[in-house]
């Protein structure tokens, strides 16, 4: 299975085809089970049943609270349950934390006056409509790929169970999604003041951010983070403010204390997709330090690892998509609270990654091998992430290994054209297999496409210029 995961650690097999028909096997049998689970729970909250709340009841019952004034008791614990349970008279098990920052609260406001189902399958169509909005973009920025390629990336991310759960579940996810994904696309043409206003949608989870920040700072991508703030700041602190002059303080004091809220809220820790829910489902216990210390191992190394890639991405030894890439995965390990609708952000340093892995020009039979090779790692990704899930339901949750082994193919197996041999960015070896290749291109590609084969005065390849010579160049950081 780990084999599976790490894309591009294995070589090219002599016939893909039976590889390809394996992987799919199993994508179809996670898929087929991923859309049974999807009907099945849509289905629940339609007839209103017992517990069919998802995490929007918390983000329904905070909308009333600001609607009825009676914002001040926001991050009350006893006071979410209250209203969940008037809110909801089917019933369910515990009450859903509300650990959101307030202005999401007032967003859910005009919510919480219609019914509650009428409401949360409202909140589904906006979800499953923007998941339709960001797949198309997704497509977009691998339009250089292989077509076969580009659509089985498009469906594994848009059908995939963290995808699936942030919809069935009301959650937020994809909302950051799309500020982190929007801010790639601004920074990568060097709008940076907008970069930072679209990573502002990332404050719906704050801690998101935390290694996009460090990764603006270190690069002096200063417009960007200024921009971030300017946005940010107010939009965190104002409606906090207006709503009670109090409810920062007790914002950040219900976020302290959330780690060891499982007796009062639902938390479901052993169900975490991080370190604390592998711990929590293996020990049957969630004390803080059992899971602590090996949560705060993995995040130091992964932010040792990242801070590395970063600062060779100021000086140009690195590119812009692998810097943002590992930005995107550091909190992915570093959260004390992580669930499976959050893995739904995996997917922009996979597109990423993908995309940097085809950006060479290289032989028609070779970029062909590699294409098929990614599909199936791939397909493994998908129908491995529904694995990890199902695990975690009935007992053991896994998914951290899957997240730890992904974080390291993006730290130390970036690709420079050939995710299958393993070329990192800048090896020699990879270099010299580029200009073996360029040798040999048409006359024509060499006038005018072969261009694209530009290199600093380190003699590095800059993956975040496209591929054809037809595209505007995008200066690296």
């Amino acid at each position: 299975m780990a084999h599976s995961l790490a894309l591009g650690s294995s070589r090219l097999a002599l016939r893909p085809r039976p590889r390809l028909v394996g992987a799919a096997a199993f994508a179809a049998l996670a898929l087929v089970a991923t859309l049974i689970l999807t009907a099945t729970a849509l289905g629940r909250i339609g007839v209103g049943a017992y517990g069919a709340t998802g995490d929007f009841l918390s983000f329904y019952g905070a909308g009333h609270l600001i609607r009825t004034g009676e914002g001040a008791h926001l991050y009350d614990a006893a006071t979410q349950e209250t209203i969940q349970r008037a809110l909801y008279p089917s019933g369910f098990d515990n009450a859903i934390g509300y650990p959101l920052p307030v202005f999401a609260a007032w967003i859910f406001a005009p919510f919480s006056a219609l019914p509650f189902r009428v409401a949360f399958f409202i909140w589904i169509a906006l979800n499953t409509l923007l998941l339709a909005v960001l797949a198309r973009a997704v497509a977009r920025l691998l339009t250089d790929v292989p077509t076969s390629l580009r659509r089985t990336f498009v469906a594994v991310f848009a059908l995939s169970m963290p995808a699936m759960t942030a919809i069935t579940f009301g959650q937020v996810d994809l909302i950051v999604f799309a500020g982190m994904f929007g801010a790639y696309l601004l920074l990568r043409d060097r709008r940076d003041a907008l970069a930072g206003v679209a990573l502002s949608l990332a404050l719906f989870k704050p801690h998101f951010l935390v290694g996009f920040v460090l990764l603006l700072v270190i690069t002096r991508r200063w417009r960007a983070l200024g921009a971030l703030a300017a946005v940010g700041v107010p939009l965190i602190v104002l409606p906090a403010l207006l709503t009670s002059p109090h409810l920062l303080v007790e914002n950040v004091a219900f976020i302290a204390n959330y780690p060891t809220a499982d007796k009062h809220l639902a938390v479901n820790a052993a169900m975490m997709s991080n370190w604390r829910g592998f711990v929590t489902s293996a020990t049957r216990h969630n004390n803080i330090w059992l899971w602590l210390p090996g949560l705060a191992i993995i995040a130091a190394a992964a932010l040792a690892i990242s801070v590395r890639c970063w600062r060779r991405a100021a000086v140009g030894s690195a590119s812009l998509d692998q810097a943002y890439a590992l930005a995107v995965m550091l909190p992915l390990l570093a959260s004390p609270h992580l669930h499976t609708q959050s893995l739904v952000l995996l997917f922009i340093p996979l597109a990423l990654y993908v995309r940097a892995s085809l950006a060479t020009i290289l032989p028609p039979d070779r970029r062909a091998a590699i294409a098929d090779d990614l599909i199936v790692q791939l397909l493994y990704v998908f129908a491995t992430l529904f694995a990890c899930w199902f695990a975690g339901a009935i007992g053991l949750e896994v998914t951290v290994f899957v997240i730890i082994a992904l974080f390291y193919q993006m730290a130390f197996r970036w690709t420079q054209g050939d995710p299958v041999t393993g070329g990192v960015v800048g090896s020699s070896s990879a270099t010299s297999n580029i200009q073996r290749l360029t040798s040999n291109i048409a006359p024509a590609a060499s006038a005018g496409r072969a261009t694209n084969l530009t290199a600093s005065n380190t003699g590095r390849y800059d993956p975040t210029r496209p591929p054809t010579a037809d595209r505007r160049r995008t200066p690296p950081i």
